[in-house]
């Protein structure tokens, strides 16, 4: 029989952070750092599966300091919470992600 890992529903399906790519593309990583909605414990390539994707325009630093849980400009790793402000512990945490979160889902996006 299969070993099993429990998680949090948020860990796998939750938006942790947005990972940029060699390419410019991104791929949407949950807490485990695999891309949402994967559960395997095993190392992914991300290039491997269907998960890329680019905005239609460039984020701007504010745009990417707006979608930080600490307002950090740099679009190389963009985390929307971390395990000090986990979107499940409070109403508070839950209102900041959310609000992030709606900002990121107002950006078009290219994919293939």
């Amino acid at each position: 029989m299969a070993s099993s890992t429990v998680s949090e529903f948020r860990q796998v399906f939750l938006i942790y952070c947005l990972d940029r790519q060699p390419d410019g593309s991104y791929v949407a990583l949950n807490r485990r750092y695999k891309p949402v909605g994967m559960t395997s414990s095993e190392w992914v390539k991300y290039e491997d599966f269907p998960v890329r994707f680019k905005f239609k325009r460039a984020l701007s630093q504010g745009q990417v300091a707006a979608l930080s849980y600490k307002g950090d400009s740099a679009p190389e790793r963009i985390y929307l919470y971390n395990d000090g402000c986990i979107p499940t512990d409070s109403s508070s945490d839950w209102a900041a992600y959310a609000e992030r979160l709606g900002r990121l889902a107002g950006y078009k996006i290219v994919v293939d």
